[in-house]
């Protein structure tokens, strides 16, 4: 019994690593079942059931063995590293996953810099590598069965050749077609900076308002490190502006870039995009940063001859990014846009102060049941504007949203 359930346990667990690369892969095919937040998520918690069915692996395999020779578990450990082919490399492979799921578990308690986790992540390749071989060549259900070898090998050879066409390839031919490069690097209000990039080619590099890009910026000091980051304005063809706001190490350094820096483009991703809405009339809700895809959204979407309104809540007057932008294209819209600011900490605001709750979007939105809703921004602000609405009757279908939270 112990051996057929630690024979299981290996199985799923191959299974999981190839759902793992799958997960984080970035296949296009594979984002727009459900975009790439809820992959995000998902992959989280297959990795903490992954590391579980790892170990629970060589345990009930090495207590089986251990019963019907009549020894030790650690002599039966012992015998299984000296003996068996890739048993050692496996049990290195482990190793290097469980120090990569407790790097990751530091991370969810803030006390692991992203940058040193992300570079920990990268030697799971390898450690992936390490603890599959001996499937092939030691694996009983894989020695004494050729046809089910056969089947293992191709979904391996799938997924791999999936892994790097989009992960890889895909980001090196969009830079070879395009070369895209820093052309701006403006500062705005809220800590905020703003990267325009240019390239050749613009028209033909599809890409959506709403939709995020995970960008490497080529020069010294950012390099080695790569970050996902909404377009802020309507991709027009001829450019495309990511806003930044200082948040980090990383973030710190933007306005530090030069124009002419090559820039690598993973993307775009992301289905928070007009696609979704089906009303002719939206509401447009923003907390912060997140008005980022948002004032892309409008744009997109005033231009479209839609009913918009957008909420956008802030603590202060101060933090209000693009607030020039934004009343001018409320004002050139001919009704069509109607803006509200939300101070939560700003005595000397006139407008509208408190947060973005159940009673001020009533009172904001009189037609919302007629609404398709655009949530962006901190994830308490999102979790209790969800709750507000949910209250209200509104189906979660109507309301789109993206989350992006380690």
């Amino acid at each position: 019994m112990l051996l057929a359930w630690g024979r299981l346990a290996g199985l799923l667990a191959v299974l999981a690593i190839l759902f793992q690369l799958v997960l984080i892969g970035r296949m296009r095919w594979v984002e727009r079942s459900c975009g790439m937040d809820r992959l995000t998520r998902l992959h989280h918690l297959v990795g903490f059931a992954l590391v579980l069915l790892l170990l629970a692996h060589p345990v009930l395999l090495t207590y089986g063995h251990a019963m019907l020779a009549g020894v030790g578990f650690w002599e039966q450990a012992a015998d299984f590293c000296k003996t068996w082919r890739g048993l050692l490399a496996a049990v290195i492979g482990l190793g290097l996953i469980v120090a990569a799921t407790v790097f990751s578990a530091l991370v969810l308690l803030k006390r692991l810099r992203y940058e040193l986790w992300y570079a920990t992540h990268l030697v799971l390749y390898l450690a992936f590598g390490l603890t599959c071989m001996h499937q092939v060549v030691s694996g009983s259900d894989f020695t004494d069965h050729p046809a089910f070898k056969y089947y293992w090998v191709a979904l391996y050879a799938f997924v791999l050749l999936n892994l790097l066409a989009y992960r890889f390839a895909r980001p090196l031919l969009a830079f070879a077609r395009h070369r895209f490069v820093v052309t701006d690097v403006v500062p705005e209000a809220g800590d905020v900076t703003s990267v325009t990039i240019g390239g050749k080619d613009l028209e033909a590099f599809r890409v959506e308002a709403g939709q995020f890009m995970i960008v490497r910026f080529m020069t010294q000091g950012f390099r080695w490190e790569a970050h996902p980051f909404s377009l802020s304005c309507f991709p027009d063809g001829k450019r495309l502006r990511l806003s930044i706001k200082r948040l980090g190490d990383f973030t710190r350094r933007i306005p530090e870039l030069k124009p002419g820096t090559p820039v690598l483009i993973d993307g775009p991703h992301g289905l928070f995009t007009s696609r979704m809405c089906v009303s002719d009339k939206v509401l447009l809700i923003a907390g912060g940063i997140g008005i980022t895809p948002i004032r892309a959204l409008a744009e997109e979407l005033v231009a479209g001859g839609r009913d918009v309104i957008l909420i956008y809540g802030n603590r202060n007057s101060g933090g209000i990014t693009f607030r020039g932008e934004l009343e001018a294209l409320a004002a050139r819209s001919g009704g069509r846009l109607k803006l509200f600011h939300v101070m939560s900490d700003d005595p000397a605001w006139p407008g509208e102060k408190g947060r973005v709750d159940r009673e001020r979007i009533v009172r904001l939105v009189p037609d919302l049941s007629e609404r398709d809703i655009y949530l962006c921004g901190p994830p308490p602000m999102m979790k209790g504007v969800r709750a507000a609405l949910a209250a209200l009757g509104i189906s979660a279908s109507r309301i789109h949203d993206e989350r992006f939270a380690l």
